[in-house]
């Protein structure tokens, strides 16, 4: 199977944003919880990958830039950035495409507990990343309209 194929068959066994979004606002509500944070990965996720350096050429997927700044703006979303790019490199993309997140590689709100430990994996309730299955093509459109007509109840 191609890749492509496969992108195309996931709904056969995933749920869709707007459930996994609404399941996680339902989680929210019942475990009291007061921030939701999403793992957010740069490459062929917000930008298109160009393999270079500072991706020279890379342009934005569309709904990227909204759903992000919408994220930005609501204190309940944390963004973590989440890239195998140089330091120099993330801080002329972001400045570049104007992009805000509330982390880079880590999330210190969720420090280790004696039932978890987050010393190697960062604790999130969303993963945006092409590696993960997220299409950008089509999954930032759902997810920014789920994200403006979808309350936390």
């Amino acid at each position: 199977m191609y890749a492509a194929d496969f992108y195309d068959q996931r709904h056969f066994f995933m749920k869709t944003w707007k459930q996994h979004i609404e399941s996680t606002y339902q989680q929210a509500k019942t475990r009291n919880w007061n921030r939701l944070y999403w793992l957010i990965d740069l490459h062929d996720t917000v930008i298109t990958g160009k393999y270079n350096r500072f991706n020279e050429g890379a342009t934005m997927f569309p709904f990227a830039k909204e759903t992000l700044d919408w994220l930005h703006e609501h204190p309940m979303h944390q963004t973590i950035l989440w890239t195998s790019s140089h330091d120099d490199a993330v801080a002329d993309l972001l400045k570049r495409f104007d992009l805000k997140f509330n982390f880079l590689h880590t999330n210190p709100e969720c420090p280790s507990t004696d039932l978890c430990n987050f010393d190697r994996k960062l604790y999130f309730n969303f993963i945006l990343d092409d590696k993960a299955l997220f299409d950008p093509h089509s999954d930032w459109e759902e997810i920014y309209k789920t994200l403006l007509t979808t309350e936390l109840k």
